[in-house]
């Protein structure tokens, strides 16, 4: 009997624990995955300066909220509540978290040439860092003391990921047809959902799980910064696990960061596309993290790290040579077949990784006969966004290196456009219709006269290009035909080759660099494991 209760206690925890991933991702991906396309789409007219400033800022900032994640560990270990030191963290950061996402993308300071939003992209970024890392480390902290039982723990954690996965791809597919064509009421209706989401989810972990006590012979000393950082330092395979966290992070960020660039360029500017490729990255990820227990049973680890690379190798290899070979077209059919292989092989990896932090908390008890956690698995996030710090750093560079981002110019200005005209009343939309120099809104007066004549003529070519028809008795404003002249077709080989390169080669490079570590650095395989849960259950 004593059995079965603890059996189902373990499902009620694994299930509350992991559903709460999924808005927890969601929220995750709209603003690490989104916000540099929010900027460069959605209508806010910004300069090149402008934005390098902000891509600047924002790189600054992970980079800050990366050091601050061990901090935000030690303050968890010190935390004593009736609710435990991790659950007070979870529900203060998520319900925190969901306002700043909502003020992010439904606030627009314009004006000053775009100077306005620049400084308030540089306070609500360090806001949205300060309440997610409230959540995120306390979330992820409280992994390692839900079981140590081994096959429980690939279970528990095989399914956090998958349902992280699952908020992850639903908020790809949301925000992709929601905001291709409709860039700036899209994001404001999406951040409200998510924010929304993220609450109810993270409530379900918090009032849904109930920790086992874990028996150890720890003291009660208080957590300090000297102690954080020994705690690090004496953990040689911590160390080795996060270095291959962060180039990981960097190495499968890059594709994602730039993916909705390439669609638009080499396919189109079209929402349906782009949401067949996430579907493919979603269905590939959430598939093979499913199976993850069942290959992590027969091939072990290190062969999965192996075969995982290779995927990744061939998959990025032949999404190079797309369109530049005669027998490998370039088409929304062979796009999706490599990038199969290439995020079936990222997941296992992802999955490995994630196992293999959880397993130094192990590591750390047997030898130090401390747990520490929130301190440990705070390098998980660390390292996520240090990682996203060099990614977006990566992303910015390409696309202004390229020329990329000021082509996208042409979208950001059909995007404001549509957006202004959803607002006028059926008169004011019939007169926009009938007189062309009524469409240049985005500019104020003094700053549309202070254009070349060139500049006016192609600004004035753009919106020739647009379409209305009727939907429900509105009119609507057709900019995809538009887009694709502008930007797709104005793309030219040298942008192509940049764009394909960095998503491809780059990849490839720190991919291997973590094979190699998790290979022949990284020495917790499943025996080792089992033989230090021995010695520390003898222990007590």
């Amino acid at each position: 009997m004593e059995q079965e209760i603890k059996k189902d206690y373990f499902k009620r925890n694994k299930w509350a624990y992991s559903l709460g991933g999924i808005g927890r991702d969601m929220s995750y991906t709209l603003v690490a995955s989104f916000f540099i396309t929010y900027i460069q789409f959605a209508g806010l007219g910004l300069s090149v300066a402008q934005f390098s400033v902000i891509s600047m800022l924002l790189i600054a900032g992970r980079v800050w909220d990366a050091v601050n994640d061990p901090i935000m560990g030690t303050i968890i270990e010190n935390t004593k509540s009736r609710w435990g030191k991790f659950k007070p963290w979870i529900l203060l950061g998520a319900v925190l978290t969901g306002i700043v996402v909502v003020l992010m993308f439904n606030y627009r300071p314009l004006g000053n040439n775009g100077w306005n939003f620049v400084i308030f992209f540089g306070i609500i970024y360090l806001l949205w860092e300060i309440t997610y890392t409230m959540n995120d480390i306390s979330y992820w902290s409280m992994l390692p003391s839900i079981t140590t039982d081994t096959k429980r723990r690939n279970s528990i954690t095989t399914l956090a990921v998958v349902f992280a996965g699952v908020g992850a791809f639903a908020a790809n597919a949301i925000i992709m047809v929601t905001t291709t064509g409709n860039a700036v009421k899209g994001y404001a209706l999406i951040s409200i959902i998510i924010a929304i989401f993220l609450i109810l989810c993270q409530a379900l972990t918090v009032f849904g799980v109930k920790q086992p006590k874990i028996e150890i012979d720890e003291s009660e000393e208080k957590i300090t910064i000297p102690k954080m950082i020994k705690v690090i330092k004496n953990n040689d395979q911590l160390l080795w696990v996060v270095l291959a966290m962060l180039l990981y992070n960097v190495g499968s960020g890059i594709f994602i960061g730039l993916g909705y660039n390439f669609i638009y360029i080499e396919l189109g500017y079209d929402g349906t596309l782009a949401l067949i490729f996430i579907a493919s990255f979603g269905v590939s990820n959430i598939g093979i993290q499913t199976l993850y227990p069942r290959l992590a049973n027969k091939f072990g680890r290190k062969k999965l790290v192996l075969y995982s690379f290779i995927a990744i190798a061939v998959g990025y290899s032949f999404m190079l040579l797309l369109g530049f070979v005669p027998f490998l077209p370039i088409n929304i059919i062979t796009i999706v077949i490599f990038g199969v292989i290439v995020f079936a092989g990222q997941a296992i990896i992802y999955m490995i990784l994630t196992i293999n932090i959880t397993n130094t908390v192990e590591y750390n008890q047997y030898k130090t006969n401390e747990r520490n956690e929130a301190v440990i698995f705070s390098l998980r996030p660390f390292m996520a966004k240090f990682g996203s710090a060099l990614q977006q750093g990566i992303v910015a560079l390409v696309l202004i290196i390229s020329g990329i981002y000021t082509l996208s110019g042409n979208i950001n200005f059909l995007e404001s456009q549509k957006h202004y005209f959803d607002d006028l009343t059926q008169a004011e939309q019939t007169e926009y219709k009938e007189n062309i120099t009524n469409r240049i809104i985005i500019f104020d007066t003094e700053e549309f006269e202070n254009l070349t004549q060139e500049e006016k003529e192609h600004y004035y070519d753009i919106l020739e290009n647009v379409t209305f028809s009727q939907s429900e008795g509105k009119e609507v404003m057709e900019i995809k035909a538009a887009a694709d002249n502008f930007f797709k077709n104005e793309a030219d080989i040298p942008m192509r080759l940049i764009l394909r390169a960095s998503i491809t080669i780059l990849p490839i490079l720190f991919i291997f660099f973590t094979y190699a570590i998790l290979t022949h650095k990284f020495k917790i395989d499943e025996k080792m494991y089992e033989d230090i849960i021995a010695d520390i259950k003898s222990r007590n």
